[in-house]
């Protein structure tokens, strides 16, 4: 890569990697997960970075980002379940209680997902995320509905309090 593309990548890099991160930690539910998600996605982009037209970087890293998650989850998850707990559950009552952006997406089929955070988080439109997605914008339009319904109604469970009786 010549020197002026390389320092354009590095500037675009540090410009843009807070947002990619939290891009990456809404679709992938944690921060580890999130951090290779980006990584990769960046080797890739920094790849094809002499490709890429002026002005059209963000859309590509986001493509990019969104397509390296919905091919490791159509692959299957790495995660290794264990009998035995990592750490103690903790007693406090606010902690419980508290349901976080992350705990509300976890449950939600992956494209929905993908599509919630374009959406409101990266605030694209629909035409803008059926281009990214390259999924038509009707499509586009049930998953945000459907993803959303999903959120309500999650949002409308009543809380644990301990104990089944």
């Amino acid at each position: 890569m010549r020197r002026r593309d390389e320092d354009a990548f590095r500037e675009f890099v540090a410009a843009r990697q807070g947002a990619l991160r939290r891009r990456a930690f809404l679709l992938c539910g944690g921060w580890a997960d999130g951090d290779e998600l980006v990584q990769e996605a960046l080797a890739r982009v920094y790849v094809a970075w002499p490709r890429i037209a002026a002005g059209a970087q963000e859309a590509y890293t986001r493509r990019t980002m969104l397509n390296l998650y919905l091919n490791a989850r159509r692959k299957g998850h790495r995660e290794v379940l264990t009998d035995t707990v990592p750490e103690a559950a903790s007693a406090d009552p606010d902690r419980e209680l508290a349901m976080t952006l992350t705990d509300l997406l976890d449950g939600l089929p992956e494209r929905q997902r993908a599509v919630l955070v374009l959406r409101f988080w990266d605030d694209l439109t629909v035409p803008q995320i059926a281009e990214c997605t390259g999924v038509a914008e009707g499509t586009i339009k049930s998953q945000i509905s459907r993803g959303l319904a999903a959120l309500r109604g999650r949002l409308a469970e009543p809380p644990l309090n301990g104990a089944l009786t």
